[in-house]
Parts: C-alpha cells; sequence; structure tokens
C-alpha cells in the first residue's frame, strides 16, 4: 500500500490566524515538556511506574525570515509583555493524515534569534502551552 505526505497540507492555525510563510525544510517540531511515564527499579526488581503530570508542550515555527506573519507572531509576543494578553489557542492539522494537535492556551516565549545573511534565513518562534488534552501522533493516507 502507497500513503502519501504532503507538507503543504499541515495546517497550524494560532489565535484564530492561519500562520504561512514556513521554512524551506521544516514546518513545525512539537515536544512535550514532561517526561510522560518513566520507570523506576528497585534492588529487589520491582518496578514502580511514574507518571509525569505535566501535560505541556514546547512547539517551534519555523518561518522564512520574509515571512508576513513573523510580524504577527513578534506582536502578540509584545502584547502579552506587556498585558499578559497574549495567550491564544493553538490547533496543528496534518490534512493528509490522522496527525492532530489542540491546546486551549499557548504563547510565544521569546522573539528568535535573529541573523541576517547572503540569503534569506529561518526565524525559529518558540510557543509554549498550557495543558494539552488533544494531541495524536498519526500516519498519513
Amino acid at each position: 500500500m502507497t500513503k502519501t505526505y504532503d507538507p503543504k497540507k499541515n495546517i497550524i492555525v494560532f489565535g484564530g490566524k492561519e500562520i504561512h510563510g514556513f521554512a524551506e525544510d521544516s514546518i513545525v517540531e512539537i515536544e512535550p515538556k514532561g517526561d510522560g511515564i518513566t520507570s523506576v527499579t528497585g534492588c529487589d526488581g520491582e518496578v514502580t511506574r511514574n507518571i509525569d503530570p505535566n501535560r505541556q508542550y514546547t512547539v517551534t515555527l519555523k518561518l522564512k525570515q520574509s515571512s508576513d506573519d513573523n510580524d504577527y507572531l513578534s506582536n502578540l509576543h509584545d502584547l502579552d509583555r506587556a498585558t499578559g494578553r497574549g495567550m491564544r489557542p493553538l490547533a496543528i492539522k496534518d490534512l493528509t493524515g490522522s496527525t492532530r494537535f489542540f491546546a486551549k492556551e499557548a504563547w510565544v516565549t521569546k522573539h528568535p534569534t535573529v541573523s541576517k545573511e547572503k540569503e534569506s534565513g529561518t526565524n525559529e518562534w518558540v510557543l509554549e502551552t498550557g495543558p494539552v488534552d488533544d494531541y495524536i501522533v498519526g500516519g498519513n493516507n
């Protein structure tokens, strides 16, 4: 069976605005902040599982330096620093598969490191989320 993945069919909506202008080789990274489920083995071999209650995530959006959405993310971060009112919902969906991610609360942690060079580069925007209950890492159709 042949499966299809199309990077153009990854939709990212932050604060009701669809984000565009992604980098050449990467769109988004989603990383859990917690440890998930770990285990400890005692001297007698008994195993205890530990379930980390942290359901926060770090999401990195990778935008071309020329993307208009750099302005949107920068302004949202500045609003949050000035007023504490920069949290927005974040939704990520792969339309060619079943992967989906939804956070009711997400915010831009800081401005990206910017480098000006001969060719335009990439701005990596790091977002953090509140607790996430709707995340499925799925396959493709």
